[in-house]
C-alpha cells in the first residue's frame, strides 16, 4: 500500500508539472577560479591553475634525469569535504624516482574548494597526469 501510495503522489507531481530538484554536484575549485560561473569555464581555470602549480611543484629527479626517463605519471588524489589532499597514489607510473616526486608534488597542493553537492561539501577524486620531460 505505501509503495502504492507513493507513486500515486510521485505521479501526481509530474502530472501537475512540478519536476523532482535534479542533484547538484559542482566541482572542487582553486583559489581564484570560484568567481566565474560559467561552470566548463571554471573547470578549466581549474585546470589550468592545477596544471600550473604542478609543473612548478615538480622538481625532476637528477638521477633520473642521468638516465634520459622521461614519460607521462598519472596521479590520483581526494579533495575532502575541508578542501584538504588526501590519498595521493600514483595510479600509473613509469620509474620509483619520477613517482615519488610526482605523489610529492600532488601533496603540497594548497587547500582546494571543496566540491559540492547540492550545496553541502563532499569530497571528491581526481586523477591528473604530470608530464616528467627533460625538455
Amino acid at each position: 500500500m505505501k509503495k502504492f501510495l507513493a507513486l500515486g503522489l510521485l505521479f501526481g507531481l509530474f502530472a501537475c508539472g512540478v519536476q523532482p530538484e535534479k542533484p547538484r554536484l559542482t566541482n572542487a575549485n582553486y583559489e581564484g577560479c570560484e568567481h566565474i560561473k560559467n561552470a566548463d569555464a571554471q573547470f578549466e581555470c581549474f585546470n589550468n591553475k592545477l596544471g600550473t602549480y604542478l609543473a612548478d611543484a615538480y622538481i625532476y629527479p637528477e638521477a633520473a634525469r642521468s638516465l634520459g626517463v622521461e614519460g607521462k605519471i598519472y596521479v590520483n588524489f581526494v579533495v575532502e569535504a575541508d578542501g584538504s589532499i588526501t590519498n595521493v597514489k600514483v595510479v600509473k607510473g613509469l620509474d620509483a624516482l619520477l613517482d615519488a616526486e610526482a605523489v610529492r608534488a600532488v601533496r603540497s597542493l594548497p587547500k582546494m574548494i571543496p566540491a559540492t553537492y547540492n550545496g553541502k561539501p563532499v569530497r571528491i577524486q581526481y586523477t591528473v597526469p604530470i608530464n616528467a620531460s627533460l625538455k
